[in-house]
């Protein structure tokens, strides 16, 4: 997977690949953190970005029928342009990624390229539920390209059209970029990550349980992001850093089990 950027920070322009585990490293004010946040940022926010269309006849097909069949080469066929749509609009969005002016990354470019072609290979299943039961599932089979879409239940679905249709799509690019772009755990090592940043938080969350005891009618979710919205996007890995003091005091598997470890 190869990520090029244009106009980001410090960084005129640049392009790298990820593998396994990739380490960005470098001089000071030479763009680091810009690159290693912007993509964190798409890989955290991808479903937002990632989109395809269902066509009305598939839905009506399975309203009517009680079923309907998607062959997904259709959609495979299209992954680079699914990708770098997303891309596009990712980039538009960057400013809310960094909690920073709009103005600074009116030329910013994030893109991705990938080499691989959708993994259809493997079989996928999943079923749609509500608090009445199972409505319907999705059931492709190894090595085939279709996508099976079935009812389940014998009531009529309420569910508006475009519902039934973001949800299939949904587990559409779940299929096409389960392998392609997967998640990852993204740390940051800079002194100005979220270390410093969570006694911070810490008391922003103490805060913000303050003003709900004051007030029983306000919104949790709008104080919340009222709250935090100053903040970069990265800085959600706070809770990992706040996990590490009481996790360097538990013994590792190694010191449990010498023995089985004496290999490693």
């Amino acid at each position: 997977m190869k990520i090029k950027l244009k106009n980001l920070g410090a960084i005129k322009q640049a392009e790298f690949e990820i593998g396994d585990l990739t380490i960005i490293c470098g001089k000071n004010n030479t763009g680091k953190t810009y690159t290693t946040y912007a993509l964190f940022g798409f890989l955290d926010l991808k479903n937002e970005f990632l989109r395809i269309t269902v066509l009305d006849a598939s839905v009506e097909d399975l309203l009517h029928d009680g079923s309907t069949s998607i062959d997904l080469m259709h959609y495979a066929t299209q992954i680079d342009d699914i990708l770098q749509t997303a891309c596009q609009e990712y980039s538009k969005q960057l400013a809310i990624t960094f909690a920073s002016e709009k103005s600074l990354f009116q030329t910013s470019k994030f893109s991705i390229e990938i080499a691989k072609n959708p993994p259809l290979e493997k079989e996928f299943k999943q079923t749609i539920g509500s608090g009445e039961g199972e409505m319907f599932s999705l059931t492709k089979e190894e090595n085939s390209n279709n996508l099976l879409i079935s009812l389940l239940s014998k009531e009529k679905i309420t569910f508006p059209h475009h519902i039934i249709k973001d949800i299939i799509a949904n587990f559409i690019i779940e299929i096409l970029f389960d392998n392609l772009l997967p998640n990852v755990f993204i740390a940051s090592a800079e002194r100005t990550g979220a270390a410093i940043f969570k006694d911070e938080l810490d008391f922003a969350r103490t805060r913000l349980l303050k003003e709900m005891h004051k007030n029983k009618d306000i919104d949790p979710l709008e104080l919340l992001f009222k709250n935090y919205h100053d903040y970069a996007l990265q800085l959600k890995n706070v809770e990992f850093q706040r996990k590490l003091s009481s996790i360097s005091k538990k013994d590792s598997f190694i010191k449990r089990t010498p023995r089985d470890s004496k290999e490693i």
